[in-house]
């Protein structure tokens, strides 16, 4: 019996039981600082040519990015997620509260920028950039905390872009920061919606 019976979406997602059997061997690693990179580099190789993806995942919201679940992990836990990005649409920036995961492109084209905090005060932080990500289809990020904060950014003008990402454990809330000015930011807890 394939993956795909105990898949959230209903639809069948292209490769879906080749990144669950990835995704089992690597966490077999146990610990998260051997998992991510494992994971990362079994993907890298086999999402550049995922075929074509069902209708539903390109569909994007009218303002906003949707995200939709397309396996839990009944064993360990972990969850897979595709998002689909709209020509333009953002994220703000957000960590993964404290949750392990990969980001990869699909279709389309990502730019992930990381930052990093330069000093914490009570609800404000002080950050900057540390990094900038061009994804394209195939590329494969990885996200271990305390390293996993960023925003991201469909780059296309016309086209829609869909990520997949695969979390460490169920994922509903995290932190988003709010530009006051300058460098700073207020952190906000933000629910994470899927559909």
């Amino acid at each position: 019996m394939g993956h795909r019976l105990e898949a959230v979406q209903q639809e069948p997602f292209p490769l879906l039981d080749d990144i669950v059997v990835l995704s089992d061997a690597a966490m077999k690693a146990g610990k998260p600082s051997k998992i991510v990179p494992r994971l990362v580099e079994n993907l890298q190789g086999l999402l550049g040519n995922i075929g074509e993806l069902p209708p539903s995942l390109l569909q994007p919201g009218a303002r906003e990015y949707v995200r939709r679940e397309l396996y839990r992990s009944p064993a360990f836990g972990y969850r897979v997620f595709a998002i689909t990005w709209g020509p333009g649409q953002s994220s703000p920036i957000h960590d993964h509260a404290d949750t392990w995961g990969i980001e990869a492109v699909l279709h389309g084209e990502l730019e992930v920028v990381d930052f990093r905090s330069v000093r914490e005060y009570e609800a404000l932080s002080e950050l900057v950039p540390s990094d900038l990500h061009r994804l394209l289809p195939g590329n494969v990020i990885s996200l271990l905390p305390p390293h996993d904060l960023h925003a991201c950014r469909n780059v296309g003008t016309r086209q829609v872009a869909v990520s997949l990402h695969v979390y460490g454990r169920q994922l509903e809330e995290v932190r988003r920061y709010a530009h006051i000015e300058g460098r700073l930011y207020r952190q906000e807890k933000l629910r994470l919606k899927s559909v």
